[in-house]
C-alpha cells in the first residue's frame, strides 16, 4: 500500500514530497531517490482524524509524514490493526450529522431519565441503606434551630402532652419501628391572628414528631389527631426527609454512588432546617405517607375521612388568616390540602364503611 504526502525531517519546517510504503518488510518512507525512514507500524504515532485536516504520522526518529489522504490512512490503520484505528469513530460521528443529533438526543434523554427516575431511585436506595444512627445525626440540633427561628414554648398542658405521648406509644406506633425511637414534641408556632398560633405538624428523619398547639385546638376528635400522627410516622418510616435532602444534593449522591463513602452526609445536617422551613414534600412522598396513614387507620378501625377533614380545616385556617402573605403561606404549610388527597381519604373511608366493626 502506498500513500502520497510530504516528509518533514526531525525538528524542521522544511519538507519534500514522499510516499509511505507498506510491504512484507515493514513500513518505509521514500522520496524519488532514497529511503528516508523504515520501521514498523506500531512505532508510528498517528493523529486523530478531524474533518479533512491533513493527518500527521510521527515516525520513531522524530520525523513527520503528513498527508491529506485521510481515507487511505484510515484503511492503512485498519489493515495494520493500529491502535489509532478506534479514533476513527470520532470522524464517523462528525461526518454524519444524523448520528450526532441522535447522540445528543440520547444524552438529553438519559439526563431527563436520571433526574426523573434515576435520582429518586438512587436516593431511596441510599436512604434505606443508611443506619438509623445516620438519620439521628442528620436531625441532631435541627429542632433546637427551629426553636430559635420558628417556635415558642407550647401552651398545651403537661397532662395533655403526657396523655397523647402515651396514646402514641400504646396505640399508634407500629410493631416494626425499623430501629427508630419516636418522640412527640409540642410547640407553639408563632404567627397568625389568634392566640394559638399556626397549625402544623412535621417529622424529623430521626423519628421526632412535632405538633403545634393550633393543630391540637383545630382537631374535633382524637381520630383526627391520630390521622396526622400516622401520616408523620409514614414519612419517618419511608425516610422521606432523608430522601428529599439527598435528591437536592445531586453531586453528593453521585459521589456516594461512585465511591461508596457516606461521610458526605454530614453536610446535609446544615441543610435540613432550611429544607423543613422552605420546602414541602413531593406529591409522591405525600401520597406514600397518606397511604400508610389510611391503611393503619383501617387496621385500627378508624375512619380515614378524619384525615381529609383535618387537612381541609388546617388549610382553611391558614388561608383565612389575613396577617399572612403568600410567601409565608407557601412555606409554613408543609401539608397543602388538595382535592386529590381529600378524595383519596374519602375513598378509603368507603372501605372503612364496608369492613366489619
Amino acid at each position: 500500500m502506498i500513500i502520497s504526502g510530504n516528509w518533514f525531517p526531525p525538528n524542521s519546517a522544511s519538507h519534500q514530497p514522499a510516499t509511505l510504503n507498506t510491504d512484507s518488510s515493514g513500513v518505509s518512507v521514500r522520496n524519488d531517490t532514497e529511503q528516508l525512514w523504515q520501521g514498523n507500524a506500531d512505532s508510528i504515532n498517528v493523529s486523530s482524524r478531524v474533518g479533512n485536516i491533513p493527518r500527521k504520522l510521527t515516525l520513531a526518529n522524530g520525523s513527520v509524514f503528513s498527508t491529506g489522504d485521510n481515507d487511505a490512512v484510515d484503511q492503512w490503520l485498519k489493515q495494520n490493526n493500529h491502535s489509532a484505528h478506534k479514533a476513527g469513530i470520532l470522524h464517523v460521528l462528525e461526518s454524519r450529522w444524523r448520528w450526532v443529533f441522535a447522540s445528543l438526543l440520547t444524552t438529553l434523554l438519559l439526563v431527563i431519565l436520571s433526574f426523573g427516575w434515576g435520582l429518586p431511585w438512587a436516593s431511596e436506595r441510599i436512604a434505606k441503606s443508611l443506619p438509623v444512627a445516620v438519620n439521628e445525626s442528620l436531625a441532631s440540633g435541627t429542632l433546637a434551630t427551629l426553636d430559635k427561628v420558628l417556635f415558642e414554648p407550647t401552651k398545651t398542658s403537661p397532662a395533655k402532652q403526657q396523655a397523647l405521648r402515651r396514646h402514641l406509644k400504646e396505640n399508634l406506633l407500629p410493631d416494626d419501628k425499623q430501629g427508630f425511637t419516636f418522640n412527640l414534641h409540642f410547640r407553639h408556632m408563632h404567627g397568625g391572628n389568634n392566640e394559638d398560633g399556626l397549625a402544623n405538624a412535621f417529622a424529623l428523619p430521626s423519628g421526632d414528631i412535632v405538633i403545634t398547639d393550633r393543630l391540637m385546638t383545630l382537631a374535633e376528635n382524637q381520630d383526627e389527631i391520630d390521622a396526622i400522627l400516622l401520616h408523620e410516622i409514614g414519612h419517618v418510616l419511608h425516610r422521606h426527609s432523608m430522601r428529599q435532602v439527598i435528591q437536592s444534593s445531586t453531586i453528593t449522591v453521585a459521589l456516594i454512588l461512585v465511591t461508596g463513602d457516606i461521610s458526605a452526609i454530614e453536610e446535609w445536617t446544615v441543610a435540613l432546617p432550611g429544607f423543613l422551613l422552605e420546602s414541602s414534600y413531593s406529591r409522591d412522598f405525600e401520597s406514600e405517607a397518606d397511604h400508610y396513614a389510611f391503611e393503619r387507620m383501617l387496621a385500627n378501625n378508624k375512619d380515614p375521612a378524619n384525615f381529609g377533614s383535618m387537612l381541609s380545616r388546617m388549610t382553611k385556617d391558614v388561608s383565612s388568616d389575613s396577617t399572612l402573605n403568600t410567601d409565608w403561606l407557601k412555606y409554613i404549610s408543609s401539608h397543602p390540602a388538595s382535592e386529590e388527597r381529600i378524595k383519596q381519604a374519602e375513598s378509603y373511608s368507603e372501605r372503612y364503611k364496608h369492613q366489619p366493626h
